[in-house]
């Protein structure tokens, strides 16, 4: 019978596949700066982490940002399953931004509000002062739970105007002049965790600019249970 090879979503393989990227020249940006530098085309790599559970996940990434001299734009849930304010995490948070990183928000601002029957901008709002008093937030990327009950996106592309200026937002993550100037690159479940599209190794070879888009819970160093 046929083995059918599965990707590799260790610590150790994420690590070759940067290494990869670091010998072809490429540039690793924050997606602030990546905005700030005008979305170039070429040779600039962005890696975006969506925190999404298990705060004590992204550690070992912290330790790959040390060592590979990289930075990453980490969204962080306000909403959700964790607590920012728990020592534990924000130590966590913090040592990620320490090391260059920025912090930005992974909001479900119409989700939550239709559910609590409240004011979707004012939701927004309160997601953002909460993360803000640990750090300097201007970025929203939304955040979809798996049974994808509701999307926020329409909704902040529909009032994008109003919000980046009423709020203080200088992008999110969705945005047109963002993903028209790179590969998105990024792992899901289809059924199973794999690729959706291309891999870090066949992004980088062509050339253009990367945005990866990675869940530290799903990454490991030693075994895929390491966590639970």
């Amino acid at each position: 019978m046929q083995q059918i090879s599965n990707n590799n979503f260790s610590m150790d393989f994420l690590r070759s596949e940067l290494k990869k990227a670091i010998s072809l020249g490429y540039r690793f940006y924050t997606l602030q700066q990546f905005v700030d530098a005008g979305c170039p085309q070429e040779k600039a790599f962005v890696i975006r982490l969506d925190l999404d559970f298990k705060p004590q996940t992204l550690r070992p990434f912290i330790d790959l940002a040390k060592e590979l001299d990289i930075v990453y734009t980490i969204f962080v849930r306000v909403a959700g399953p964790y607590n920012i304010f728990w020592h534990p995490t924000t130590r966590c948070l913090t040592d990620a931004y320490d090391v260059g990183c920025e912090m930005g928000l992974h909001t479900t601002p119409v989700e939550w509000a239709t559910i609590q029957k409240r004011d979707i901008k004012k939701t927004l709002m309160g997601e953002l002062q909460a993360l803000r008093a640990l750090f300097p937030v201007r970025s929203i990327a939304p955040h979809r739970d798996i049974n994808y009950m509701y999307n926020s996106l329409p909704w902040i592309q529909d009032n994008w105007t109003e919000l980046s200026k009423e709020l203080d937002i200088s992008y999110h993550s969705y945005e047109k002049r963002i993903l028209d100037n790179v590969i998105y690159v990024n792992e899901g479940l289809s059924p199973h965790l794999c690729w959706r599209n291309l891999t870090p190794s066949q992004a980088v070879e062509t050339g253009k600019s990367v945005c990866m888009l990675l869940h530290p819970h799903w990454w490991y160093v030693e075994h895929a249970f390491e966590t639970d």
